[in-house]
């Protein structure tokens, strides 16, 4: 059986044939003899060549960065809701009144107990700072849902407490 080199059309050759010229020569090779544009110094990838080195960092950088990881995580921060310690800042929530951290499961505790949900209800996280009684037609059918009651915990236009952006910063890779 002969097989047809050409019944996928004209340009599904196998993955050597589509960058080599016909003389068996690289065809970028070609293109940087001939000036072409895509290996131009002023072309974008020298440009992002030449940022990448700029954004190299130094190991004393690093050590100052892993220093102000340590000092953050043995912060003793205290709940404003039962007085104990956060041991996980990044399940933290903002605190209403002044925007300190405090547990997430503390604020979820006050709210079911300030909206004192019915029978089939049970308050829950919904996102952006939102919290919902949420009433359930079967118990056992959790995805069957209606939003009786939205309860908005951090103000959509509020400034983020000062405590996240440190953190953020701190442990973001992008600089």
């Amino acid at each position: 059986m002969v097989r047809d080199n050409h019944r996928r059309g004209k340009n599904r050759g196998n993955w050597n044939s589509r960058n080599s010229s016909s003389n068996g020569e690289n065809s970028n090779s070609n293109n940087y003899q001939n000036g072409s544009n895509s290996f131009n110094k002023n072309s974008k990838q020298e440009k992002n060549r030449l940022s990448f080195a700029q954004r190299t960092v130094t190991s004393a950088e690093i050590q100052k960065q892993a220093e102000a990881i340590r000092a953050f995580k043995t912060a003793v921060v205290k709940c404003a809701i039962c007085g104990e310690q956060i041991n996980d800042m990044a399940s933290a929530i903002n605190n209403r009144e002044d925007g300190s951290p405090v547990h997430f499961d503390c604020v979820l505790k006050q709210l079911s107990e300030q909206a004192k949900p019915g029978p089939n209800e049970k308050v829950t996280y919904i996102g952006n700072g939102k919290f919902a009684v949420l009433h359930f037609e079967n118990v056992h059918d959790m995805r069957h849902f209606s939003i009786v009651k939205e309860i908005e915990w951090e103000a959509r236009d509020s400034e983020r407490g000062e405590w996240r952006n440190t953190m953020a910063s701190l442990y973001s890779q992008v600089k």
